[in-house]
């Protein structure tokens, strides 16, 4: 029985209310627990917080390992919790959908410079509190796409900034075995 539908069974809580809960349609809920559909990063978190922990990362995902494909956390060290690699290309994806034609081109060099500044920003941010992951990375990266669009021509609308932040976010932290299907 998927982790899920069993903890919904232990807590007596129906589908319907718990899909309210986490913010999707009882249907999606479904697919998930059917395992028809893997849940998207950040309804995954939603998932683990709402269950305060009962229904992990790696459950949701089906192998030991998931959790830390999906969440990247800081074990407290000092090192770097995210790939600027990664999170360059991720950003370089958001930021095409974002600027305008008429806007210039955003240099390669730009981007990884907007990447290792969202990176230092995560890690700052990280050391302050234990929130991590795609919502944490988001916070970091909506001013760095602010700045980076800003000096190519234009900036979009703040909800077209959340929503690219969020997306870039969700793209970094997308597991590997979702990219496969």
């Amino acid at each position: 029985m998927h982790p899920l539908k069993q903890y919904l069974r232990e807590v007596e809580e129906g589908f319907q209310d718990f899909s309210a809960r986490v913010g999707v349609s009882r249907q999606t809920l479904y697919r998930i627990v059917s395992g028809v559909q893997a849940p998207r990063p950040m309804l995954a978190r939603r998932i683990v917080e709402a269950t305060g922990g009962a229904v992990t990362l790696a459950m949701l995902y089906g192998d030991a390992s998931a959790g830390a494909d999906v969440v990247s956390l800081n074990a407290g060290g000092d090192e770097t919790p995210l790939d600027q690699e990664r999170l360059r290309l991720a950003l370089a994806v958001v930021i095409n959908h974002l600027r305008a034609e008429e806007d210039a081109p955003v240099s390669s060099d730009m981007m990884a410079v907007a990447a290792e500044a969202a990176v230092n920003t995560y890690a700052a941010l990280s050391r302050l509190t234990t929130c991590q992951g795609p919502a944490r990375l988001a916070q970091a990266l909506r001013p760095v796409l602010e700045e980076i669009l800003k000096e190519s021509g234009g900036v979009p609308a703040p909800a077209a900034l959340d929503r690219g932040a969020e997306l870039a976010a969700e793209l970094y932290f997308q597991h590997r075995s979702l990219l496969r299907r």
